[in-house]
């Protein structure tokens, strides 16, 4: 089902700034209307050769004073007449723009290009109302520290996965500014920028959502018996690795699922664990245990240097699988909890490097560099007897996975100062090798959730602080993106119109 939201009526309004006429390709500005939200807008375009037209550039300039850079994107002909954006016959344009600041006047670069390299800019000028923040936290964060103006990150844009009145996800710039909030009217967990678009979790249902705020229900798994979405929305090595409750499973199944929505896999931890327990001769029933949490999965990794999925289990351990068998290759985690007990696992288990710790309720896996990134939250189990060690602080940690000497040795380390301790939720990412982005959803703990830039270097660049509403529901997780310099080529994928594959499972033996 495909969702338009319909903005309030108002009177259109516009203004003309400026524009380079350019022979035998102009486009002018006729108007504009509000978008669904105050961070968009529709420019009512005139194209004067249509045929020519290859393409439109927007720009929205950063406010006197941003440190984040602009946004951007790149509409390509084929695009906008694919999304009923362009009338190839008339001319006429209704150009979407995202990423307004709310109650500004937005100053809004176009560029239009033509065959023969021939351009035409238009500078428009783009009041946007104020936004009636429904939570009352986003957009007034504690500005702990401010991100200053000469301040260098690799990112400039952070999405905030939160589940709070309808709004998921939130998009925020790195000077602490709301640039973006999601329009299905859902308050899902797990949340991801795939192919230019936004997918959240509604029920059973996969949505989909354009930067232009329009979405659309690309697949409903109830069929499957899943029976909702939890945690995260991970990329996985040909889609979207996403983790559902099941009528059978509680926090235990991932599927991962293609841009339409389509599964290509399927991985359930009760058979994985349990099949390796058995053939390594022991009961899983002590472990793998029915109806409970046992498992508790919080995040999922593909590492593509060895074809494998590193699955977070917030209960116990980070285990590695093998993507085409769900064979265990090797586990990381306290050895003073339940799991180390079982020789079937035990045997499994990374031996430590030296002044090297294990991961504590961890989440947010990911792969930086060939080494495995994650939140140590520090608090142990909460579903297994022994529960492990607990510590007072959290901690992000980088390791050096060697699996055929069987050795985790950790390579990095960020303790905050003075140390913040966040139980449960909580992430850090690094961007594209470079900066980090860290979030102590339960900072206190249970007093904040603070998202802080940090450097490569371990210096922190921004420091913004929300007050804690229901648990983790402002940003349970938080992740950099970008919108510099975004591509619309193909419009967006049709709904999903296959089934699941059978569950994975490990050879016996293996």
């Amino acid at each position: 089902m495909a969702r338009t939201p319909i903005a309030a009526a108002v009177a259109i309004s516009w203004v003309w700034l400026w524009t380079a006429p350019a022979a035998g390709g102009t486009v002018t500005v006729e108007g504009q209307a509000p978008g669904p939200t105050p961070f968009l807008a529709v420019l009512e375009l005139a194209v004067d050769d249509p045929g020519a037209l290859r393409s439109v550039e927007v720009v929205i300039e950063p406010k006197p004073g941003s440190a984040a850079r602009p946004i951007g994107a790149r509409y390509t002909r084929s695009y906008l007449e694919a999304r009923g954006y362009l009338d190839p016959q008339t001319g006429s344009l209704a150009l979407p723009v995202f990423g307004l600041y709310a109650g500004f006047d937005n100053s809004v670069a176009l560029k239009a290009t033509f065959r023969g390299s021939r351009a035409s800019r238009v500078t428009v000028e783009v009041p946007t109302p104020a936004w009636d923040d429904p939570s009352g936290v986003y957009a007034n964060p504690t500005v702990v520290q401010p991100r200053a103006p000469a301040d260098r990150l690799s990112y400039d844009y952070v999405l905030l996965k939160g589940y709070v009145e309808g709004l998921s996800p939130v998009i925020v710039d790195t000077d602490g500014e709301v640039r973006w909030v999601g329009t299905a009217g859902a308050s899902s967990q797990p949340a991801i920028l795939f192919e230019n678009g936004i997918y959240v979790g509604d029920g059973t249902r996969l949505v989909r959502m354009e930067l232009d705020g329009t979405s659309r229900d690309l697949a409903d798994y109830a069929d499957l018996g899943v029976v909702q979405f939890h945690h995260n929305f991970d990329p996985g090595k040909r889609g979207i690795l996403v983790q559902v409750d099941t009528a059978d499973a509680i926090e235990s199944v991932i599927l991962e699922v293609d841009a339409s929505g389509d599964v290509l896999e399927t991985w359930d931890m009760n058979e994985i664990v349990g099949s390796a327990m058995q053939a390594g001769g022991d009961d899983p029933s002590g472990f793998v245990k029915e109806g409970v949490d046992w498992f508790h999965s919080n995040a999922v990794a593909y590492d593509p240097s060895d074809d494998t999925l590193l699955v977070s289990s917030r209960e116990s351990f980070v285990i590695a699988i093998d993507y085409d068998t769900g064979t265990i290759r090797w586990i990381l985690g306290d050895p003073a909890k339940s799991w180390y007990q079982y020789p079937s696992l035990r045997r499994f288990a990374l031996e430590l490097g030296s002044d090297t710790l294990p991961p504590i309720g961890q989440h947010a896996l990911s792969v930086a560099g060939r080494e495995l990134l994650l939140f140590d939250n520090g608090s142990n189990s909460q579903n297994h007897t022994p529960a492990g060690e607990s510590r007072d602080y959290s901690a992000a940690r980088r390791y050096r996975i060697d699996p055929r000497r069987g050795r985790a040795t950790e390579t990095w380390t960020y303790v905050a100062e003075p140390p913040i301790y966040s139980p449960f939720c909580s992430s850090i990412y690094r961007d594209r090798r470079k900066d980090y982005l860290l979030d102590y959803s339960l900072a206190g703990p249970f007093l904040s959730t603070d998202v802080v830039g940090l450097t490569r270097r371990g210096a922190v660049a921004f420091h913004y602080s929300y007050p804690i509403l229901d648990g983790c529901s402002i940003a349970w997780n938080a992740i950099p993106i970008h919108l510099e310099k975004l591509v619309f080529r193909d419009p967006p994928p049709t709904p999903a119109a296959s089934a699941a594959r059978a569950p994975r499972t490990a050879r016996p033996g293996r």
